[in-house]
């Protein structure tokens, strides 16, 4: 049966622990957000040359969107560089907001490249470790882990357990734990990790090289992204969101800042017809129940 410290992969859930890194790195001096990639990237191709670290935190560099040719290819480094290469870059930099796995790989090889040591290493060093988040772990395969979930797939009206697909390095390969991931979530409140200014930064609206702010519709809400976090809001409140969906498993944190609830929810299984994730309709379903004055369910959703 699941538990707290039950074991699931987080898919994209990954995304804010990576921007939550590069900002560490940023408030070390290590990194500028507003340098080129290529400063800490020597093999970044050229028709990259000119995107920011902040372009790829915000989801706005014009990097190709996914390099994958299925929802189970786990490629090697080597293969990663080889596709990224012969991929054209799909805007000018800052000219418009488009979500890219790519991009957040990029950005856990800027880690690795500034801190000498592997994406791994450096989150569990400066952020699992402190927290004591001891059951959360980069690219754990089923078969090394304990209390892990098994994936599931809704395949021929029935369940069956997913392939292995690690969730693609620093886009969505950590493995871990509501409990955990209440840590983390904990600590953001606080300056065990950044300062409180840097966290601020991560939840603010992305502007564009055109001076707007970034804005798109995301199920239905007016929605911004800042640095690995979805800006939006559910039933007139404001929150700070991001999911994930990976072969067998879905997970989504949902911040209500304003409320000082947090929900966080991990499934070991994928998604519906409607393509939302199970781990998103649950804990959209838990704060109906538990975020006070939410406004009416409007009549078109």
């Amino acid at each position: 049966p699941a538990a707290p410290k039950t074991k699931y992969q987080i898919a994209s859930t990954t995304k804010p622990f990576t921007a939550t890194a590069i900002m560490m790195l940023v408030e070390s001096g290590k990194i500028s957000l507003d340098e080129k990639a290529a400063k800490y990237l020597s093999n970044l191709p050229a028709q990259y040359s000119e995107v920011t670290v902040r372009q790829l935190l915000t989801q706005t560099s014009g990097v190709n969107r996914d390099l994958r040719t299925g929802n189970v290819d786990d490629f090697t480094a080597a293969e990663f560089w080889k596709r990224l290469a012969a991929a054209p870059v799909s805007f000018k930099p800052g000219e418009k907001w488009e979500y890219s796995n790519t991009g957040y790989i990029l950005l856990g090889m800027v880690i690795e490249s500034v801190t000498r040591k592997t994406y791994g290493e450096f989150l569990t060093k400066r952020i699992f470790k402190p927290l004591g988040m001891k059951d959360t772990k980069y690219l754990e395969p089923p078969d090394k882990s304990k209390n892990r979930a098994i994936g599931y797939d809704w395949v021929e009206n029935t369940f069956r357990p997913s392939p292995y697909f690690s969730g693609g390095f620093s886009a969505g390969g950590l493995v871990s734990t509501v409990s955990d991931i209440a840590k983390w979530d904990a600590a953001l409140n606080t300056e065990k990790l950044l300062k409180r200014s840097s966290v601020e930064q991560m939840w603010m609206p992305a502007k564009l090289s055109d001076g707007k702010l970034v804005n798109f519709d995301f199920r239905g809400e007016q929605t911004s992204y800042g640095f690995g976090w979805f800006l939006t809001s559910y039933r007139g409140h404001k929150i700070a969101t991001h999911g994930g969906v990976v072969s067998g498993f879905s997970s989504q944190i949902i911040r209500f800042a304003d409320d000082k609830i947090t929900i966080i929810v991990n499934s070991n299984g994928k998604s519906g017809a409607d393509r939302i994730g199970y781990a998103e309709f649950l804990a959209k379903s838990v704060a109906d129940t538990y975020v006070p004055n939410l406004l009416p369910v409007s009549a078109n959703r």
